[in-house]
């Protein structure tokens, strides 16, 4: 009895193991087929796969693809604003750095752009790096991750230790129940057929993704969904002085994970390892509307954003200094106060779009030919559009910004009361003090 017993336990245990293992194949094989987060791209069928609505919800993760199967020389960081402005396909771009790739994506942080860079020079060596950083990247705040960011994904270079630990991280997600879920609603989406607003060079298309029905671009028109980003920003900065017993009302920032180098000290890697792997590095702070920076002088951060930028230019300044025999890297700066940043609003209630700008935020990719066009000394651009900031610049750049500030306030009152009354209405509904900024 024992032996035909543990006969039958040893039969059951095989059965078991290999269905198990049957379930995972088959598993692995259509998400493979079906492939929603655009792995590999190996079979695209009109009617079949060839929508994959999963991405627009995982471009971390699908970037990290794109650069395996593409291997560009030149590759774009940072944040939406980049990943909406900056076209690789722009004339400019010298014919070396071909391809050219945009890995920026929403809310992107200096440690991820680090990550990712490190990831693409081990696919490919680089021959440049576009850079743009935000004013709030140009902090002592520690260098975050945001939870969907997932290292495991990326090379580190180009070690089978590195590659090895990159293709765990592919099997797991092809044994996902998660990424299965994915690839069945994939199927089923495919009747839907909309605009691709996700380039294959990388680039989120303005002209699609704010003109989709249901966008709030569409239902409220350009100049309310202005306003509405306004009042977004304005809350961005305020949050954070809620009174903690009204704070659980208030949206919460989502969990991000720190470490003990600052947003400033991942910048300055970034700079380190494209010295160290002979990569030209091209830096610019993105151009925001003259709005964004009013909200942030009237929240009290207008000081932080200057001495950001010192500390970038000193950065900057500090590795030329170690490698006199070599090119400097160059920093350019477009969030002044410029014929094209202080472009004038619709009036209320207006259909009518912005030239440069879908919102106060994101710059058009009108805009970032204007900046490229600027880096790459080619073209038109209007004379105050973008500065060379250096040592010796540095401080004549910020005195001649606060003083077009202070023409823009003189020109441009109703906007400057406008952003008041967003902020003053937020303290008032988040019970925050209206003394001070």
């Amino acid at each position: 009895m024992i032996n035909i017993s543990t006969s039958h336990a040893k039969r059951y245990g095989l059965t078991v193991l290999l269905s198990a293992l049957l379930v995972m194949g088959v598993t692995i094989v259509l998400n493979v087929i079906v492939d929603p987060y655009a792995m590999y791209r190996l079979s695209v069928t009109k009617g079949f796969n060839s929508h994959k609505p999963a991405v627009y919800h995982r471009v971390r993760l699908a970037k990290a693809y794109d650069v395996r199967r593409i291997a560009p020389r030149t590759i774009i960081l940072g944040t939406s604003r980049t990943h909406l402005g900056i076209r690789p396909s722009h004339e400019a771009w010298p014919v070396d750095s071909r391809p050219v790739y945009n890995l920026a994506f929403d809310g992107a942080t200096t440690k991820e752009m680090y990550y990712y860079l490190r990831h693409a020079q081990a696919v490919q060596p680089l021959r440049r790096v576009l850079l743009g950083l935000d004013t709030y990247h140009l902090t002592t705040a520690p260098g975050t991750v945001r939870p969907d960011f997932d290292e495991q994904l990326l090379l580190d270079d180009r070690s089978v230790w590195s590659k090895g630990k990159m293709y765990l991280a592919d099997l797991k997600l092809l044994i996902s129940f998660d990424t299965l879920m994915e690839s069945i609603a994939t199927i089923r989406a495919q009747d839907q057929s909309p605009a691709e607003w996700f380039a294959a060079d990388g680039q989120r298309l303005g002209e699609v993704f704010f003109h989709q029905p249901g966008e709030h671009f569409q239902t409220l028109g350009p100049r309310a969904y202005f306003d509405e980003i306004d009042k977004q920003e304005v809350g961005y900065k305020l949050e954070w002085r809620i009174p903690a017993k009204s704070r659980s009302s208030a949206k919460q920032a989502p969990d991000m994970q720190a470490d003990g180098i600052t947003s400033l000290g991942y910048i300055q890697r970034i700079v380190e390892f494209c010295r160290a792997n002979n990569i030209e590095l091209l830096t610019y702070i993105t151009p925001s509307h003259a709005h964004q920076m009013e909200i942030s002088a009237a929240t009290g951060e207008w000081q932080n954003i200057e001495n950001g930028k010192r500390a970038l230019v000193q950065i900057l300044a500090d590795e030329a200094r170690k490698h006199p025999e070599q090119a400097v890297f160059p920093l350019y700066d477009f969030s002044g106060y410029s014929s094209v940043t202080t472009e004038t609003l619709p009036p209320v209630g207006s259909r009518d779009e912005l030239k440069y700008y879908w919102e106060s935020s994101h710059f058009k990719d009108k805009t970032g030919n204007l900046v490229l066009n600027r880096i790459f000394n080619q073209g038109s651009v209007p004379v105050d559009f973008g500065v060379r900031l250096t040592s010796e610049t540095i401080d004549g750049a910020l005195a001649v910004t606060r003083a077009k500030q202070q023409a823009y306030r003189a020109t441009h009152p109703e906007d400057i009361a406008l952003i008041q009354r967003y902020i003053t209405d937020y303290k008032n509904e988040h019970q925050i003090p209206q003394w001070g900024n």
